[in-house]
């Protein structure tokens, strides 16, 4: 099985690119000919000359793409050893000869954007801290000594590296396309503040300031050092570790903004519960959204209650906290518009009351 993206990635994910970069230059024109059509009287009304304004504009754009045209060159370069899933037998989404988690318009190229800000620049520090802290503090009251640790849906593995810092072993696995090649990007990048896109150029909208969206979010705001932040596997966490060989080998499971994602829940709260030893740890932060796009063939998309999902967790789990915080994730800091979560955080350790797995290998 394939845990790398396969040959139709990179097609994939350079369409998106390529929308992403038409877009910008739609939004210049449209706001440059909204620009000019304004009188003389109304030009005299601006905080700055049009021109200025429109200077402003393309050179966050410029910055942006800059950052992008180097995630392009990451795709390309892991396309060269991509696999054929015709040569698999499933792929890691167990579906066969399908573009499983392709990433569809411009709008997943804007949330990978806002993600690096989330969680590798100074000005995501706030946003993460809400469920770093409460995940990070259950595995530290968890594990006194080095352990295993998975973290499915690792996104772009600020938290992986956090977990790694203090010792321990960490495994990851990220299903989303961009995520993936985002998270390449940053382990092949060393030196802090390597890129400074200016992702919010094209928020003209719940302005407070007029320089707001045309702001630098320089990223990684800390040095990476070789080999410190893991290689994710690529794929759905209930495929990939639905297996004999995965059973009771993790001591911590950690899931920021993952749950959720999931095509079915109950899969994975099953699949937690068959990777993590007894006396093992889950902890849990995010959202009950369920804004993902599924492919059924994957799973029915159950759009759970947490009632439902902590009856789910109790065949499996002794549930020790549970708490409900409201949170931002990947938010323009400075919009006066913003999507607040409020999120369910639980600490759960694993029973002894055996899994009804489906392995295969």
């Amino acid at each position: 099985m394939a845990e790398k993206p396969a040959d139709w990635a990179a097609a994939a994910c350079l369409e998106n690119f390529r929308q992403y970069r038409d877009l910008t230059t739609q939004e210049v024109e449209r706001v440059r000919r909204n620009l000019n059509g304004l009188s003389d009287d109304d030009k005299a009304s601006l905080v700055r000359k049009p021109e200025e304004q429109l200077k402003a504009m393309e050179e966050a754009v410029a910055a942006t793409l800059s950052m992008i045209e180097k995630l392009e060159e990451v795709v390309k370069k892991e396309a060269e050893t991509a696999e054929r899933p015709e040569l698999c037998k499933t792929d890691c989404f167990g579906t066969r000869g399908r573009n499983a988690g392709a990433p569809v318009g411009t709008k997943p190229v804007q949330t990978l954007l806002h993600t690096f800000v989330r969680e590798w620049s100074a000005e995501g520090a706030q946003e993460r801290q809400s469920c770093f802290d409460r995940v990070l503090g259950a595995l530290d009251k968890h594990l006194d000594k080095a352990g295993r640790v998975l973290i499915p849906a690792c996104s772009l593995g600020r938290l992986a590296l956090e977990v790694a810092g203090r010792g321990h072993s960490v495994e990851t696995c990220e299903g989303r396309l961009l995520h993936w090649f985002g998270l390449e990007l940053l382990r092949q990048t060393s030196s802090v503040e390597a890129f400074k896109p200016q992702p919010f150029a094209l928020n003209t909208c719940n302005r407070l300031k007029f320089v707001d969206n045309h702001r630098v979010t320089p990223v990684p705001e800390i040095a990476i050092k070789e080999g410190q932040l893991p290689r994710a596997r690529f794929g759905e966490f209930t495929v990939l570790y639905g297996k004999s060989k995965a059973k009771e080998s993790f001591d911590c499971l950690l899931t920021a903004y993952a749950l959720d994602l999931s095509p079915n829940v109950f899969r994975f709260v099953r699949t937690a519960a068959h990777i993590l030893r007894p006396g093992g740890v889950w902890a849990n932060f995010g959202p009950l959204a369920y804004d993902t796009d599924h492919d059924e063939a994957i799973g029915h998309g159950l759009e759970l209650s947490w009632e439902e999902i902590k009856f789910a967790l109790s065949h499996f789990f002794d549930i020790q906290e549970e708490e409900w915080i409201d949170a931002l994730h990947a938010q323009n800091a400075q919009s006066l518009m913003q999507m607040q979560y409020t999120c369910i955080f639980f600490k759960a350790t694993r029973n002894s009351a055996p899994v009804p797995m489906a392995t295969s290998d």
